[in-house]
């Protein structure tokens, strides 16, 4: 049963002690409290915006065409090899120094160290790529960049580990479109795969779509000097191991121009998210349904400018600020929700 402004906290006169440092309360967010021998948790009923639209995610993931077997490379001419300071590959790449550029639609395989470069994806079409004991460092902009494509797939090959990492500072010719991102998409993104991927973002965030962000499994471990991982219309997680340790937030989705976008939803997997900022931030809504998450953050630990949804699985938060921030919220039967310790329930 749903709750609309509702205010829930309790305070404890023995505080839980976490190693995150303090930081102020979220002065949008009403608070009250109640003096029990617990420790504090406090959740919000944020009302500063309107949007309280719900999560639906039947409407709006139907861009993304995620295929199991879809990571088989088309041909030779599809395979991208990595030489430390040059790139090598077949008719479909246009390669440039240590810059390759994919053109055609297919599956590409890239392998190999690139030390520092940068892969580039601009077509039209829908493009997979297979990432496979990749290493690429770009010391002046993304690594790895969707300019345009239809829809892109990152495969994550089994058995292999790949990283990412960008430099402290990205050669922009306008901010406003530039990427901004160590992985940095302008199209719908889905990753995929049972290998891993280490993304390590020392200019801003860590993974980026502009568009859709769809993580179906996956062992992906992100460290960021801003946002971890970001997408603009909506974050979907179905499955995978998720590790992101944040300067800004953890994760999030920002599109407020939409009531329907702008949210995030968790089906399935395991997320441990460290974050200065909020440990997940959405504009339209926080749907969970399954899954285990795992949530330490200087600020709110969820927070949503609409609905927050925790139907099932198991939420753990230790934060200095507010738990749950919200306009209204679901805890279902099954879920476990617990805020510095303290149990949450409807």
């Amino acid at each position: 049963m749903k709750h609309k402004n509702i205010l829930t906290s309790i305070t404890a006169i023995a505080l839980l002690s976490i190693c995150l440092t303090g930081c102020q309360a979220n002065t949008d967010a009403e608070t009250s409290s109640n003096d029990t021998s617990t420790n504090t948790t406090t959740i919000s009923n944020d009302t500063s915006t309107n949007n309280n639209s719900s999560v639906d995610s039947t409407e709006n993931n139907s861009s993304v065409d995620y295929t199991e077997n879809n990571s088989s490379v088309d041909s030779t001419d599809n395979v991208i090899t990595l030489n430390g300071s040059s790139i090598s590959a077949g008719t479909n790449v246009n390669v440039d120094g240590s810059t390759a550029t994919i053109v055609t639609a297919g599956t590409y395989e890239i392998k190999g160290t690139l030390d520092d470069g940068q892969i580039i994806v601009d077509t039209a079409d829908e493009v997979t790529l297979v990432l496979n004991n990749t290493n690429i460092t770009c010391s002046t902009s993304s690594p790895l960049y969707i300019k345009e494509a239809e829809n892109v797939t990152i495969t994550l090959a089994e058995g292999s580990t790949n990283t990412i990492t960008d430099g402290t500072a990205y050669d922009l010719i306008d901010p406003a479109t530039d990427p901004d991102a160590a992985l940095f998409s302008k199209s719908d993104m889905t990753i995929n795969g049972t290998g891993s991927l280490i993304v390590n973002a020392n200019y801003n965030d860590g993974i980026t779509s502009k568009d859709t962000l769809l993580i179906e499994s996956g062992n992906i471990s992100v460290t960021s000097t801003n946002h971890g991982i970001e997408g603009k219309d909506y974050l979907m997680v179905n499955g995978g191991s998720i590790t992101v340790n944040a300067g800004g937030d953890g994760i999030k989705a920002t599109n407020d121009m939409e009531l329907s976008l702008g949210y995030i939803e968790i089906n399935n997997g395991t997320l441990n998210i460290t974050a200065t900022d909020e440990g997940i931030s959405a504009i339209s809504g926080v749907k969970i349904t399954d899954g285990s998450i795992s949530i330490a953050t200087l600020n709110n630990g969820i927070k949503s400018d609409g609905t927050i949804d925790i139907l099932g699985g198991t939420v753990e938060i230790q934060t200095d600020d507010d738990g749950l921030v919200f306009t209204e919220k679901t805890i279902g039967d099954t879920a476990v929700v617990n805020v510095n310790g303290v149990a949450i329930s409807e």
